[in-house]
């Protein structure tokens, strides 16, 4: 007997790991960055400016995601809009986009994002695209689906894409989210069902696997009649 996979479920679950982006930092590490001026922090971004203390910046691989998490427990929004317009360095604008303002739900941050969104597909273009489109933008959602799986992201990032898609209906994207389907990629895959799912009303809650979805969305796609 076939047991369905409720691509669903693991779509939600799989989505959510875009949150990476707030982190928790060990310890002793929090404790130094807590102590730090905002500042020297936004200064600790920039790849070039790293402090001279080793066993702080190699307790971990994610330093500068430890950095904008207290960036983000500080909520200073002006400020950090501040630096983005001020920062000459493409690292560090990358991560106050992707890591820090990107896990604020601000109307200040999502003004500022607006002229901001552009067609090249580099990660902090992606998460002002991203920011965006989880709230409803529809230019945003075009570039996207525009830019389909293009972005140097990794594929439960793009999940997360995909799942504003469904969110909204967005109904442009459906050849796309029918298409990515059969990536290899479990978690976009099974973001593209989801979303899918939330665009055609009655479909399955249940497949059992990604290329009985295809089969089936490519059938809704082309207006079959299921």
């Amino acid at each position: 007997m076939r047991t369905g996979v409720n691509i669903a479920l693991l779509s939600a679950i799989l989505v959510c790991l875009v949150a990476t982006s707030c982190r928790t930092t060990p310890p002793s590490e929090a404790a130094e960055i807590h102590a730090q001026k905002s500042s020297t922090l936004i200064a600790w971004l920039n790849e070039q400016q790293l402090p001279e203390d080793e066993n702080l910046t190699n307790q971990a691989d994610d330093f500068q995601p430890s950095i904008c998490a207290e960036l983000v427990a500080r909520r200073q929004v002006n400020f950090l809009l501040d630096e983005l317009d001020a920062s000459n360095t493409p690292d560090a604008s990358t991560w106050l986009v992707s890591d820090a303002l990107c896990c604020i739900d601000d109307r200040r941050i999502y003004n500022a994002f607006v002229p901001r969104l552009n067609d090249q597909e580099d990660r902090e273009s992606f998460y002002i695209a991203l920011y965006l489109a989880q709230r409803g933008n529809t230019s945003a959602l075009a570039t996207l689906n525009r830019h389909f799986y293009q972005y140097q992201v990794a594929s439960y990032e793009w999940a997360a894409a995909c799942d504003a898609f469904g969110k909204f209906k967005y109904m442009p994207a459906a050849s796309n989210l029918v298409d990515c389907l059969d990536t290899p990629f479990l978690n976009a895959s099974a973001a593209a069902c989801n979303a899918l799912q939330k665009m055609y009303p009655g479909s399955p809650k249940r497949f059992y696997d990604p290329s009985e979805a295809e089969h089936y969305f490519k059938k809704r796609l082309n207006g079959s009649g299921l």
